[in-house]
């Protein structure tokens, strides 16, 4: 028979953190919560009958889970290899990203059917993986940033189907710009399939927003990166992202895609409709250098990618819980509000808030161990020590 396992710690829920609580850890979920005070009377009572670990004064946070990650460690999802995918989702677990989906670029259909496929592949032998998120290929031209020109076209409802088939119920996501001809249509159609989809890379006013929005779209992807910026006579689809209130955003909090001033706007407009992403390249995790993205040279210096032709921004290079330790540092958000923008509301976004997302009873043990710093100390996938 399995043994049960106990993890004390400063346990990170919802609504408070619990100095000196435990999370009781049964067949890969928390079986309950324990709160401080009865911590010593549950191991009197049961800790004979389980493995003990003690973290201290460190952090139990719900496992990350990544919306829009590319690649990391020199491998892009786009490249079609599984063993790729692998060693991607291997390095986002000692991260602390347990859950993530792997995002495509905009490129030929072969391509994307290619990358598709070897995610779909390599799926099969890791839990962490929960799904492909289609960027593109339906942009805008005036606002594709690093995705190439010569791969931007209009909805396509037939190569749509074929990338859908080709990932056989793992297409969970699908960015696509509104306003180019066919996106609405499309957007009702991949929401009636109960697929997330997200506007962005996109030259939509606030009108083409709202008809988005009540056609199903609920999510604005890398919100201020890949659109108009906010003009105080034309609202467009960043004033959308700000003042509709039933929209959620993501945010790239790297410190390089957003000023620390405007991330303040953002989530004083947006509280609780906003996630982090790291929108990461494979850049991620490797040295300065050239890299390839969906076709683009791009060039990282200190850190910061860039399309070598147009100086655009490229994704980033910096992991889901560093960008989450940016924002504890600039506004001193309490753990609960980082762990609910790293972890529960992607979850939520997703629909699988039931399972995952935060540290409560039921919900599978995904769990990570970050320092009084937000170093990533120790991962627990489904109840099983990782890192």
């Amino acid at each position: 028979m399995e043994k049960s396992l106990v993890i004390k710690g400063q346990v990170v829920t919802p609504n408070r953190v619990l100095q000196g609580g435990a999370l009781l850890v049964q067949r890969g979920s928390i079986e309950e919560v324990v709160l401080p005070e009865d911590v010593t009377s549950f191991l009197n009572a049961k800790g004979s009958e389980c493995e003990f670990l003690d973290f201290g004064a460190w952090y139990l946070f719900p496992g990350l889970i990544d919306l829009h990650v590319h690649g990391a460690v020199g491998a892009d999802f786009m490249d079609g290899d599984p063993e790729g995918v692998r060693r991607i989702a291997d390095f986002l677990l000692h991260e602390g990203v347990t859950r993530f989906l792997a995002t495509t670029m905009t490129e030929k259909k072969e391509r994307i059917l290619l990358a598709i496929r070897a995610v779909a592949s390599a799926s099969r032998a890791l839990p962490s993986l929960l799904g492909i998120h289609l960027e593109g290929p339906y942009l805008s031209q005036g606002k594709r940033g690093a995705h190439h020109s010569s791969f931007v076209r209009p909805p396509n409802f037939q190569e749509m189907e074929e990338f859908l088939e080709a990932g056989n119920g793992l297409v969970k996501r699908v960015t696509i710009a509104p306003e180019v001809e066919g996106a609405l249509a499309m957007v009702a159609w991949l929401a009636s399939l109960g697929i997330l989809v997200s506007l962005g890379h996109s030259e939509a006013d606030y009108a083409t927003g709202l008809r988005s929005y009540l056609s199903g779209a609920r999510l604005i992807t890398h919100v201020f990166n890949g659109m108009e910026p906010l003009h105080h006579r034309k609202p467009n689809l960043l004033a959308f992202a700000l003042g509709f209130e039933g929209v959620w955003v993501e945010v790239i909090a790297d410190g390089v895609h957003i000023a620390p001033e405007i991330l303040q706007i953002l989530f004083t407009c947006k509280p609780h409709r906003t996630i982090v992403v790291s929108d990461a390249i494979r850049a991620m995790g490797m040295e300065d250098g050239v890299y390839e993205l969906g076709g683009e040279v791009i060039t990282v210096e200190k850190g910061i990618a860039r399309v070598a032709s147009s100086g655009s921004l490229a994704g980033s290079t910096m992991s889901l819980h560093r960008s989450l330790r940016n924002l504890w540092k600039l506004f001193g958000f309490p753990p609960p509000y980082l762990a609910s923008l790293g972890s529960l509301y992607p979850a939520k976004l997703l629909g699988m808030e039931s399972i995952l997302g935060s540290l409560e009873k039921g919900k599978k043990a995904d769990i990570v161990v970050f320092d009084e710093v937000f170093n990533v100390k120790s991962v627990f996938l489904e109840g099983e020590r990782v890192l």
